[in-house]
């Protein structure tokens, strides 16, 4: 696979994107309930708590690690950010605390991302037979939080529509 240099630029941007929703979430995230656990899921403090594990623990290691190796990587060394990560009960109630170092840590891997030289992204990652490049293993990685980041836009969009919807049923029925 030939990589272009136009590829690795918008992989910046997404990237860099990332960072900023983080940023973005500063501003809306008080009027949710984040530390809220919806049935069989994640609250968004845990949902955001497991993108920064993931992304310390995991990525940005494999990244690292397929960067300055001069053979292919295997993932199987790696462990999947599922079985280690745990929720830090302090941080899920300091959501600002917890964006800003999400946030840090985006700024980190973005300027690790530009420092990669255009031959060092077809680098090979491999799992088991499969073969990667990586950077599919890096756009992987931002198409998984671009999606994790929307569940959460849902999630807070869901908690403000159903409030204003309460304030609207309270507004026509002020006695109860």
């Amino acid at each position: 696979m030939d990589i272009k240099q136009s590829q690795i630029d918008s992989l910046i941007d997404d990237v860099a994107y990332l960072e900023h929703e983080a940023e973005a979430l500063k501003y809306v995230i008080d009027s949710v309930p984040y530390d809220e656990t919806p049935p069989g899921g994640r609250s968004i403090s845990e949902i955001l708590m497991f993108l920064d594990h993931a992304q310390q623990s995991y990525y940005r290691k494999v990244i690292e690690d397929a960067y300055k190796s001069v053979r292919p990587i295997n993932l199987n060394a790696y462990i999947d950010p599922e079985e280690t990560f745990e929720t830090d009960e302090e941080l899920s109630k300091d959501i600002q605390k917890l964006l800003y170092k999400l946030s840090k840590h985006r700024v980190a891997l973005l300027n690790l991302i530009k420092n990669i030289q255009l031959i060092d992204w077809e680098r090979e990652i491999s799992k088991g037979r499969e073969s990667i490049t990586l950077y599919e293993f890096t756009s992987q990685m931002v198409r998984k939080e671009r999606s994790t980041l929307k569940e959460i836009a849902d999630l807070v969009l869901t908690y403000q529509k159903s409030r204003q919807v309460q304030r609207e049923l309270e507004s026509r029925n002020p006695e109860s």
